[in-house]
């Protein structure tokens, strides 16, 4: 396994390969080619920034069936798409602002899925071979808006709405991998990735028919049962199978 990030230095801001206690500095974007600019910095010294700057952050709706019957839904016979403002990214150790304290706003684990090349009208057969990595994310949704609007985007797209990270990993397998997020330390969801309905190859193939996916879009994946409100205080912490945790904090948001 391979780890990537985006991490800020000063004033400036690059994407490194992980390498022990330290980052090894990248000419650009990993999924755009791996060369090394020779600098090397130790990650107690870095801030770790959101890892990916999609074109696309495209959301799984629906793909767990614990999931479906806990949402009182039916499942559609393909996989639900639509779109997140790549705005609400949010990364590691973040605060996550409720923009409706008022609403019911819940927290959602996801693997999330990082492009690595342009792919249209993608086979399922050949769907991961357009896959760079995987990360970990998190889909908050305001379920006021969603229930009332009979839509997904807004409810969903509020800046900080998406914590994804620390890192980015490739030559991983995640075919079956533990889910979890916990709130307060608290066990809130917990199941595999080999229990999605649809499979990471699946949903590359899926979108990929509707729309050419770019190097560097993501897709988050749906999120299993257990799903439950945040507030002002919380902490919450994700993960996915040994990778390092996403750690984020909630508050209130300012208006």
């Amino acid at each position: 396994m391979r780890s990537f990030g985006r991490f800020r230095r000063g004033d400036e801001s690059f994407y490194g390969e992980l390498r022990d206690d330290g980052v090894e500095r990248l000419t650009s974007a990993p999924w755009l080619g791996i060369q090394s600019t020779g600098e090397e910095f130790p990650l107690a010294e870095l801030q770790v920034a959101v890892p990916v700057e999609p074109s696309k952050l495209i959301a799984v709706g629906l793909n767990y069936a614990d999931h479906i019957a806990e949402m009182k839904r039916t499942p559609f016979g393909t996989p639900l798409i639509w779109f997140k403002a790549p705005s609400s990214l949010l990364p590691h150790e973040g605060t996550i602002e409720i923009a409706f304290p008022e609403h019911q706003t819940h927290f959602e684990v996801e693997l999330a899925v990082v492009i690595g090349a342009v792919a249209k009208n993608v086979p399922v057969e050949r769907a991961l071979d357009f896959v760079f990595g995987y990360t970990i994310g998190e889909d908050i949704s305001d379920r006021d808006l969603q229930r009332d609007e009979k839509q997904f985007a807004r409810a969903k797209s509020f800046d900080t709405y998406t914590p994804i990270g620390p890192f980015v990993y490739s030559g991983v397998d995640i075919s079956n991998l533990p889910i979890e997020l916990r709130q307060n330390g608290e066990t809130r969801q917990q199941a595999r990735t080999s229990q999605m309905i649809y499979s990471v190859a699946e949903i590359v193939s899926f979108a990929s028919q509707s729309l050419t996916l770019l190097p560097g879009d993501v897709i988050i994946t749906g999120t299993p049962s257990g799903v439950g409100p945040i507030h002002e205080g919380d902490k919450l912490e994700a993960t996915i199978g040994d990778w390092p945790p996403l750690r984020n904090k909630v508050a209130n948001a300012r208006k």
